[in-house]
């Protein structure tokens, strides 16, 4: 499995390895759920602008969301085995909404997981998805906990911290 942190945004300054490893234990996660072997999936961070483009251009919502997936076939004659994908995250939401809720981090992990779990081919329209999409990726991180990945969600390794604002 091959996994690629593409950072399009400057607002947020973040650990990309730990991102990787992240990505990496949720993928095996929700592969495992599916039978699904990852090839390469990339993981684009992007701000609320970068969001809202994206789900524009590919959903036709003219407004910033938390995450969007999509899944892609490998390219043929590519030596690449497994199913490929990218998973896009707004770091301006996850900051936004984790100040409400689980912390920065944990919204992140959230989005991140709730990406995989898409990429593993669920669905959450209706309810009883969204209910069961959601109490697997919450058992998700909670397993995590620094076992997987060898990032805990909570630590620094994953944290955003806001980039420092260059004098006016």
């Amino acid at each position: 499995m091959s996994i690629a942190v593409i950072n399009h945004q400057t607002q947020w300054k973040v650990n990309e390895p730990a991102m990787r490893k992240l990505t990496e234990f949720f993928l095996l996660k929700a592969g495992k759920c599916r039978g699904i072997q990852w090839g390469e999936v990339s993981l684009v961070l992007v701000d609320d602008a970068g969001s809202r483009a994206i789900n524009k251009a590919h959903l036709g919502h003219d407004y910033p969301t938390d995450v969007i997936s999509f899944n892609f076939d490998p390219i043929p004659g590519d030596p690449v085995t497994g199913a490929c994908g990218e998973i896009v995250v707004n770091l301006s939401q996850a900051h936004r909404l984790g100040r409400r809720y689980g912390g920065t981090a944990h919204e992140l992990a959230l989005y991140i997981a709730h990406g995989c779990d898409h990429l593993a081919g669920e669905d959450d329209k209706t309810p009883a998805q969204r209910q069961r999409m959601r109490r697997r990726e919450l058992r998700w991180i909670r397993e995590e906990g620094g076992k997987g990945s060898g990032v805990r969600v909570q630590e620094e390794g994953v944290r955003l911290k806001e980039r420092a604002k260059p004098p006016s």
